[in-house]
């Protein structure tokens, strides 16, 4: 018995629901050969079966996941004496293919075990079809279901990683009393490993990058607003106006003041 369900495809650029439906297969029930444009995955209820991709062909069973991408030719076909019962969902979008990469089915593999993901396929057959929220809540699923897959190295993040989410997270918080040691700490590293890893990925440390931002960003306010000088010092998470006039000056050869006369006097001109 098959269930296919309406899906209203709204376009969204990032991960986009094309279709989703399930399927208790026939025993020796096959399908394949005809490419998509597309990503096609299936989970794997209950029962059992084989999927084929190229040379290569996997006996899947109860919690695996197989993956169809866009132009694919595969075949899959339930046993005879255990039909397979799965469950699918179709999407595409931007964000996949790097999704993809952080879990499983990175580096073109084209199955994994996931008996954890039953729950979450489990609440996509309940999504009701044909309502103003179905493809929200498709998309709902399919982002838990990428959290749910994805993989760490064994060995702890890359490097690179660590960089990353310390760069993010200063150029989100640049405004707050944050520190590098409680960075490090948020990311369960020693702090000496954090600066070191750090400098050598960017060129300076952390302490440097967040001076940085919080001078790029009160150069900004200082050209854009009518904040005080004050003002400015606080949204960028210096309480002390006169530590904040030095850093400044010692960026930009300038005080802050004065940076604001020469920029609006460079602006004046500009408009004249």
């Amino acid at each position: 018995m098959t269930i296919e369900r309406s899906v209203l495809n709204r376009g969204y650029p990032g991960l986009n629901p094309i279709l989703y439906g399930e399927e208790q297969c026939a025993p020796g029930h096959s399908y394949g050969y005809a490419s998509r444009e597309y990503y096609l995955l299936h989970y794997v209820m209950n029962g059992r079966g084989v999927f084929s991709r190229g040379e290569e062909t996997y006996s899947l069973r109860r919690g695996c996941l197989f993956l169809i991408r866009p132009g694919e030719l595969t075949f899959y076909k339930a046993d005879d004496k255990m039909p397979w019962e799965y469950v699918w969902i179709g999407f595409d979008g931007e964000l996949c293919p790097s999704l993809l990469e952080t879990t499983g089915f990175a580096g073109g593999n084209c199955w994994v075990e996931a008996p954890q993901a039953s729950g979450l396929f489990e609440e996509l057959r309940a999504i009701p079809d044909r309502q103003p929220s179905t493809e929200l809540a498709l998309c709902a699923v399919l982002f838990k279901l990428f959290g749910l897959l994805c993989t760490e190295e064994k060995h702890g993040r890359p490097p690179r990683d660590y960089v990353a989410r310390t760069a993010d997270y200063i150029k989100a918080n640049y405004a707050l009393p944050i520190s590098i040691g409680s960075i490090a700490a948020m990311l369960g590293i020693d702090r000496r490993y954090l600066s070191r890893i750090f400098l050598r990925e960017t060129g300076v440390t952390p302490k440097e990058y967040l001076v940085r931002v919080r001078l790029s960003r009160a150069a900004g306010l200082l050209e854009t607003t009518s904040y005080t000088i004050a003002e400015t010092a606080r949204s960028v998470g210096y309480d002390d106006v006169y530590n904040f006039s030095k850093i400044f000056k010692k960026k930009y050869g300038i005080s802050p003041a004065y940076y604001r006369r020469q920029t609006a006097s460079r602006h004046l001109e500009k408009d004249g």
